[in-house]
């Protein structure tokens, strides 16, 4: 799905003013009478008509425009902050341990929990807690790092509708989280095959009209400038696209060798499209290298029992 930037000039609106006037007026206006807004009424006044409803409807239409920011560099200054905590408290609990040890202090019993003394008893229960807190952000942490970054053809179709709305829609320095490009994270992505990544990434491939659908549920201030195209029909596609290069890769190089007559050439062919097969697995279909070279292995392993018979034939 992509966004068709506008071709109209909103009047200036201070959507980031939170004036008690404002609110005042919008209040009047519902008590005097609930009319539904006009097309001009939504363009001269989006933060109010549109406002944050529309915006989330914009977002959930689609699992790609789900983008919200990592805050990578606030998040690892708050697992330093709990770490050196944490380890204030241990270097406490250790000088605590060896002052109850020393053998000029009066004989403390290190051997029990049950009957331990009370100050290291609260201190280990300050230490249990913040211990459970910095365990729990590391995980949370470990599964933030495995969304993916936001493609930046995303965060661009986000801001077209920005732009569509005069960036009056949203409070403008509530827009500035799409600036932190590098930080945005995709919370809902959809693994895809490398040729299907290869079309969205062309504008060209991306909008044909072959994968327009129509959405019953746009809003319409959103459709003169949101077209929505279906990922089934692309997926397919794509997919197709695979199987056929596969026929291909299969079929092309037995015919090739039938048509000639000495080894040495059947063994170039050979040779090029194993080749060509092992980079189609490793960049088209995004296959781990084992995996790449066990299939590779296997192709080979056809053609050159093909050119055995071949040969044999002869």
């Amino acid at each position: 799905m992509s966004s068709k930037q506008s071709t109209y000039q909103a009047s200036p609106v201070n959507a980031s003013s939170c004036s008690t006037s404002t609110a005042a007026a919008a209040a009047k206006e519902t008590a005097v009478g609930g009319s539904t807004p006009t097309e001009q009424d939504i363009l001269r006044k989006p933060w109010k008509h549109i406002g944050y409803r529309g915006y989330s409807d914009f977002l959930a239409s689609d699992n790609d425009f789900f983008v919200l920011r990592r805050f990578n560099t606030l998040n690892v200054r708050i697992a330093l902050l709990l770490q050196d905590e944490l380890a204030a408290l241990e270097s406490e609990l250790s000088e605590m341990d060896a002052n109850y040890s020393n053998k000029d202090a009066v004989d403390i019993n290190n051997g029990t929990l049950r009957c331990d003394q009370e100050d290291r008893i609260e201190l280990l229960e300050e230490i249990r807690q913040k211990l459970r807190h910095y365990n729990e952000f590391i995980l949370q942490q470990t599964a933030m790092k495995k969304y993916q970054s936001t493609p930046l053809r995303v965060v661009k179709f986000i801001r077209n509708w920005h732009h569509n709305h005069d960036y009056s829609a949203i409070n403008k320095v509530e827009q500035e989280y799409l600036e932190a490009e590098k930080d945005l994270i995709s919370i809902a992505a959809k693994d895809k095959m490398p040729v299907r990544q290869l079309i969205d990434q062309s504008r060209r491939l991306r909008t044909l009209s072959i994968w327009k659908q129509n959405n019953p549920d746009t809003p319409d201030h959103d459709a003169p400038y949101v077209t929505y195209y279906s990922d089934k029909r692309i997926d397919s596609f794509a997919s197709g696209i695979i199987v056929a290069i596969g026929v291909i890769m299969l079929i092309a190089p037995l015919w090739i060798l039938q048509f000639l007559a000495g080894s040495v050439h059947k063994l170039i062919v050979i040779t090029l499209f194993v080749f060509v097969f092992l980079i189609i697995l490793s960049i088209a279909m995004a296959a781990k290298p084992f995996e790449a070279l066990g299939a590779t292995a296997a192709y080979a392993a056809v053609l050159m029992v093909f050119l055995q018979f071949g040969n044999s034939s002869s």
